[in-house]
């Protein structure tokens, strides 16, 4: 944008026409000049919905992975207190042999 006095630079793209402003610029500049698109009227109560929802599914992703790692948890420490790859103690005493 230029400030009212200054001259209106060039583009980079034409060297040979000093002054003239960018094509590109002034298509910006018809675009904020012209009339505004109109807002829907419930556009706020969508959104605030939307973020409802978005809110509602981290806050239940975020549960699910805490008792996924609270699962995990309690299945190590079930397997490290009963050990379940040692074979089961043997409830008989062998034979005494060789007295």
């Amino acid at each position: 944008m230029s400030l009212p006095g200054l001259p209106v630079p060039h583009s980079p793209d034409s060297p040979d026409r000093p002054g003239l402003p960018d094509r590109k610029q002034d298509e910006v500049r018809r675009m904020l000049a012209g009339p505004y698109p109109r807002v829907p009227p419930d556009l706020a109560a969508r959104a605030a919905e939307r973020g409802r929802r978005l809110l509602a599914r981290r806050t239940l992703l975020r549960r699910l992975g805490w008792l996924l790692a609270l699962c995990a948890l309690v299945a190590l420490f079930v397997l490290v207190t009963h050990r379940p790859w040692l074979p089961p103690p043997t409830h008989t005493t062998p034979p005494v042999e060789g007295w």
